[in-house]
């Protein structure tokens, strides 16, 4: 009839949904762009697309690392996940971590929207909102999926609680199996999977073409990835004798070194107002941590203790993990004051705590947050190192070896420390030779040896670093610990313009870490850009956490000052540094001793700077002659010192 409009019929109908992606996707392609997608490439013809079709299910989209599939039968759907997670357990199990892809999926089950090959509507868009809250390796599933599999299927999702999750106006009920609940399913309680049909999946490895390619993937998220599991597990624990077992195998599903949760830090004002400041810190430093090697329990369960009273131990147990993080935050008078307490959840001990007080300015909440990450990361080191060689000395794997090398014991730079870090590095790297983090360390290490002229050999600790940082350069070009690495190692070459334009490419994506301004200073130090180098020194000390060696710092200002001539406030500085030294950091510690000699002797005050010399000299230092101290770059370069501490008597050679 004239006048009416036709509505076109808008198709619907009732389906689950999966919605999955790749974790930790934009560092991947960040990385290596070519290798990431040649391996997400072969994950999909060889471990997902075939369990697809196998159970019915219809590829509705793929967007770089997400995939929007539509089955007619959640039962279906939800062992098609399983499935598909339990083939890519196995690929990764023969494959370094650096180079493991792991994926999150969420399934929903509800009326969608048919507009060609597309669909919409709620249905998926809660499908996608469980995928983003699912752990990686995990499957989530929504409340109304999990009425129609609990009867169907012998799988037991843990309830996770009603979530609010964005664009969805109802709470949704989530329900969640873990990476390790997966892994571990017994045969008998998998759900049958459709005859193979010529399709089944190989669970080959990565062939050699594909390596020297380089495919860099999101390292150990299996290990280090936080566990969903909200069960009851109040059930009274037995009594059982302690048995010392053998590490678990490293970056497995079992391995918790390090393991960690973050609880909600509290607003400690009393105004409701300030609540986003405690959040915000704890948001912050759940990123960096998650952003590092440390296995981190997700946010949406470690908010569920919120408010509750706290039985440190019974959290350990229930989230499987070996530290708890908790702290407070407030707003008062032009200050921004946080606390945070780091506790063994085992012992249910305090293994540190600090207290930050700073002008509430733009920065004050992100160097908060890294001062946090940086000393826990220390701290966590400390008490897993000490915790191996207790419980298996014997059999000591690549991980307790390197944790060993970073732990505060071996963290003064005296000569002998050196050597103990560089043998626990090669002991590591024997046990496994691609192992990143220690081909950091091997580059570092043998570089520093050279660096801080502790070397009877440069040119073969030069050679081992320089091998040591290209390997890691081939395995991830573009990551931030292969640049570090190539950094140092070009420093300790002198090639000092590309190790700055290295070293500040280091700072760009790790700006608030004080050692790395201290080492573009130390750079800049050889190159006579003093000036520069103070403000690099300044920055360092005003970025310092609680684990960074602030001694250092001060002495390394001292150094500048005298470069500059700047003497009153180098000698102040110096006897600082002198004094803030912990007794045994070697030669690091005699460089505040010559920059007190020399701007004592610069400023006129000869008699102080020649007892001073005596002093020094009486220690029997290793830079105990004009020789020795020109062999080291940044002194040879401050004209200054060499004539301070020249003109108060050290001998020539």
């Amino acid at each position: 009839m004239p006048g009416t409009t036709t509505v076109p019929r808008i198709e619907r109908r009732l389906a689950a949904i999966l919605a999955a992606d790749v974790a930790g996707y934009s560092r991947l392609m960040g990385a290596d762009e070519v290798g990431t997608l040649t391996a997400l490439k072969e994950h999909r013809s060889e471990r997902i697309d075939p369990f697809i079709a196998r159970h019915h299910g219809r590829v509705v989209k793929a967007t770089g690392d997400g995939l929007l599939t539509e089955f007619p039968s959640v039962v279906d759907a939800v062992a098609c996940a399983i499935a598909i997670q339990r083939a890519i357990f196995a690929f990764n199990a023969g494959i370094h971590v650096d180079r493991q892809i792991v994926l999150r999926i969420g399934i929903n089950v509800g009326d969608i929207i048919i507009d060609g090959n597309d669909i919409f509507g709620d249905g998926v868009n809660v499908a996608a909102r469980l995928e983003a809250l699912c752990e990686p390796g995990g499957v989530c599933i929504s409340r109304s999926a999990n009425d129609q599999v609990r009867d169907k299927l012998s799988l037991a999702f843990a309830d996770l609680g009603e979530q609010t999750v964005k664009n969805i106006a109802r709470a949704v009920g989530v329900f969640g199996l873990t990476a390790k609940e997966i892994a571990s399913l017994p045969e008998d309680a998998l759900p049958q999977t459709p005859p193979p049909d010529q399709i089944q999946p190989q669970l080959r490895r990565y062939n050699a073409g594909l390596r020297v390619a380089g495919v860099t993937v999101l390292a150990a998220i299996l290990a280090f990835s936080g566990w969903w599991t909200l069960r009851d597990r109040s059930a009274p624990a037995t009594t059982t004798a302690r048995v010392v077992s053998p590490p678990p195998v490293a970056n497995s599903l079992q391995d918790r070194r390090r393991s960690i949760i973050v609880l909600p830090f509290e607003n400690s004002s009393g105004d409701p107002a300030q609540n986003d400041i405690a959040a915000g810190i704890t948001r912050d430093v759940m990123g960096l941590i998650a952003r590092n090697t440390i296995p981190l329990v997700p946010e949406i369960t470690a908010t569920a203790y919120q408010g509750k009273s706290l039985d440190l131990r019974q959290i350990g147990r229930e989230q499987d993990v070996h530290f708890v993080l908790m702290g407070s935050a407030r707003r008062q008078d032009g200050h921004l004051i946080a606390a945070a307490q780091l506790f063994d959840a085992a012992a249910a001990r305090q293994v540190w705590g600090e207290v930050y007080d700073l002008p509430d300015d733009a920065w004050a909440q992100h160097i908060i947050v890294q001062r946090i990450y940086e000393s826990l990361w220390q701290a966590t080191i400390d008490v897993e190192a000490a915790r191996a060689r207790h419980e298996r000395p014997d059999s000591l794997d690549k991980h307790d070896l390197l944790n060993i090398a970073l732990a505060t014991p071996l963290g003064a730079p005296t000569k002998e420390h050196v050597q103990e870090r560089i043998a626990l590095v090669d002991r590591a790297l024997a046990l496994d030779p691609m192992f990143f983090e220690g081909l950091e360390r091997q580059a570092r290490f043998h570089a520093e040896r050279v660096v801080l002229g502790y070397s009877s050999d440069p040119a073969s600790d030069l050679a081992i670093a320089e091998k040591a940082a290209s390997k890691m350069l081939e395995i991830s070009p573009n990551s931030l610990n292969s640049l570090r690495a190539k950094s140092i190692v070009l420093r300790a070459q002198g090639n000092w313009n590309e190790a700055a334009a290295a070293e500040r490419r280091v700072i760009e994506m790790q700006p608030l870490e004080a050692v790395r301004r201290y080492e573009l200073g130390m750079i800049q130090m050889a190159q006579g850009q003093h000036n520069a180098a103070l403000d690099s020194f300044r920055s360092a000390k005003r970025l310092a956490a609680g684990a960074d060696p602030v001694w250092l710092f001060d002495t390394q200002i001292a150094l500048a000052d005298v470069a500059i001539g700047q003497l009153a406030e180098a000698i102040s500085q110096a006897r600082l540094a002198t004094s803030e030294a912990p007794p045994d950091t070697g030669r690091a510690r005699e460089f505040s001793w010559l920059a007190l000699i020399a701007a004592e002797s610069a400023s006129g005050r000869e008699a102080e700077a020649s007892a001073d010399l005596r002093v020094f000299l009486a220690k029997s230092p290793s830079l105990h002659s004009m020789a020795e101290i020109r062999k080291l770059a940044p002194l040879a370069a401050n004209p200054n010192l060499l004539d301070g501490v020249q003109r108060a008597g050290m001998p020539a050679e």
